[in-house]
């Protein structure tokens, strides 16, 4: 199958050393850029050459309808108040008659239902499993081994900064030191205020609640409560008591409406979450029939985000396969 990436900043880059790397089954006819320009090729991108260099010859990509592809791969930066350009991105891939593969949580917080619904009427597949922890299973897992079961609750740890903040903290690095080292190691932005206002928490509680839970709520109904300095000192007094402070996403389904939630709250060593340290994150969910589930990712790194948009693409081609 054919795919269009759009976007190929670190984890483009990762994604296409990995298809070269497993010799999986597609092949690269565009590549767009926001800074380095475009290629299109309908016999296929020598991925190798354009891994070694750096602009490409094009201005910009033709409109989606016009790109040589069956797979629109959307992997440009989050913009999380609107979700675009990766949403238009999305809607038109869909709507030319591509199936979707995202890491770009935005527009599956803002348009889950739309998009969803877009796909479903052109017989199409939107995926997106890289958009929540790397390539923690949850949407695969949710499709695979619990299809009946209803989920009343989830909550856990989605935020690799702000765990390894708190973790870092709780080993006695000040709240800025352990920051700053998050920023060296590329966990943390430059402008790090996304993760630590809880607005990619939030996001990523949207999604879980709607898609796993079938809420309608937005990230501004989130409740949130910042990471501080205050919160890297209880992490040392949690710590100093035998606890963790972890910072933990928690979504609950209350009657008929779901509420979704981001603050630190101190875990004790029974908890699937006591484990969970550094930039690790993970999962519990409670549900009527498969009972208490939990998942856990150990240290990723770009790579499994790249793996996650690999499982989903292979996802995809099974299905084109077999219909």
């Amino acid at each position: 199958m054919r795919l269009a990436l759009v976007g190929f900043g670190n984890v483009g880059r990762a994604l296409a050393r990995m298809l070269l790397g497993t010799r999986a089954p597609f092949t690269v006819t565009a590549i767009g850029t926001r800074s380095h320009g475009a290629v299109v090729a309908p016999g296929g991108i020598d991925v190798a050459t354009i891994l070694a260099g750096t602009d490409l010859p094009r201005r910009s990509l033709p409109a989606m309808r016009d790109l040589p592809a069956d797979i629109l791969v959307e992997i440009t930066t989050l913009e999380p108040r609107t979700g675009e350009p990766a949403l238009t991105h999305i809607r038109e891939a869909l709507g030319a008659g591509m199936h979707v593969v995202t890491a770009n949580k935005g527009p599956i917080a803002r348009a889950y239902r739309e998009l969803d619904a877009l796909a479903a009427a052109k017989g199409r597949l939107l995926r997106f499993e890289a958009t929540l922890a790397d390539c923690l299973p949850v949407f695969n897992l949710r499709r695979a081994s619990l299809p009946l079961g209803e989920i009343r609750r989830v909550n856990g740890i989605v935020s690799s900064t702000c765990n390894f903040i708190l973790s870092q903290c709780a080993r006695g690095a000040s709240y800025a030191d352990a920051l700053a080292e998050a920023q060296l190691l590329g966990i943390a932005e430059a402008d790090p205020r996304n993760d630590l206002e809880g607005h990619d928490a939030a996001a990523k509680a949207t999604i879980l609640a709607n898609v796993l839970m079938d809420a309608d709520i937005r990230p501004e109904d989130v409740l949130r409560e910042p990471l501080t300095v205050e919160s890297g000192e209880a992490a040392i007094a949690a710590a100093s008591a035998g606890a963790r402070l972890r910072p933990l996403i928690e979504i609950e389904r209350a009657d008929k409406s779901v509420r979704a939630s981001f603050a630190c709250k101190v875990v004790e060593p029974l908890d699937p979450m006591f484990a969970i340290d550094g930039f690790s994150m993970g999962l519990v969910f409670d549900t009527d029939l498969a009972g208490r589930v939990v998942v856990q990712l150990h240290d990723p790194h770009v790579d499994q985000v790249a793996y996650a948009i690999l499982t989903d693409l292979l996802e995809i081609r099974a299905s084109a396969s077999r219909a």
